[in-house]
């Protein structure tokens, strides 16, 4: 295994189901797919499906604040009721769109990436220790501009337990549920874990996280469990 780390943060974030630009809602935590973009941008990668090699995680590093905001657009954009050829639009045509954004996202991403090629790997670690993007990265769409920074992994050790806890996002079908941590806040979701040529998504998995990042959950663990530093780290 190859394990880097790094924190992903900025003002404003909004994953939205990956094959639609009209869902208002937003996943807690960015999809593999958004990291693996994410990392392309970094690189100057176009096609950031050459990048689903990686194996993932994300662990809630502040907790999860959503705000509905409205923008103003247009409903039907350069089709004929814009009456481009007379100079005007119909007032009609304008409306607003309700979005869900995550306030102040913070997040600590994990990432194997010893699957892929050498020289991938090299760019990827330079540029992320050099905080140095060959594009403008996202966190999520356009406007939600992402910072990130350097995580040094000084300690990567795998987990034996057959049952353990976890800092970090897991799938649903291994999440255990304890009844006596109450003040946990967790969320349930299915994202997209890998994305062909073309942008087409598959390998939906349904996952579980505690949003506020203050409370580890508990998982079976299959081999894919590591304690990174002082986090324990479940990989997709």
């Amino acid at each position: 295994m190859n394990i880097i780390a790094f924190r992903l943060f900025g003002d404003y974030a909004h994953f939205s189901h990956p094959e639609t630009i009209y869902s208002s809602l937003t996943y807690p935590v960015p999809p593999k797919t958004t990291i693996m973009g994410f990392l392309a941008a970094v690189i100057g990668e176009e096609g950031y499906h050459k990048l689903s090699d990686i194996k993932y995680s994300v662990k809630v590093d502040s907790p999860i604040l959503k705000k509905s905001f409205i923008f103003n657009g247009i409903k039907f954009a350069l089709s004929s009721n814009m009456h481009l050829k007379e100079g005007y639009q119909n007032s009609g045509d304008k409306k607003q769109f309700y979005r869900e954004l995550i306030c102040n996202p913070s997040y600590v991403v994990f990432l194997d990436i010893g699957g892929l090629d050498k020289e991938l790997q090299e760019r990827i670690v330079k540029n992320l220790k050099g905080h140095k993007t060959a594009f403008t990265p996202y966190l999520g769409i356009n406007f939600c501009i992402a910072d990130f920074e350097w995580v040094d992994v000084k300690e990567v050790s795998e987990v034996k337990e057959r049952e353990c806890e976890v800092n970090t996002l897991a799938t649903a079908n291994e999440f255990i549920f304890e009844s006596g941590n109450a003040k946990a806040k967790l969320s349930t979701f299915k994202m997209p874990c890998d994305v062909e040529e073309g942008r087409f998504f598959k390998d939906f998995q349904d996952f579980v996280v505690e949003i506020n990042g203050q409370f580890p959950i508990k998982v079976n663990n299959n081999g894919n469990v590591y304690k990174v530093n002082d986090d324990q780290v479940f990989f997709i």
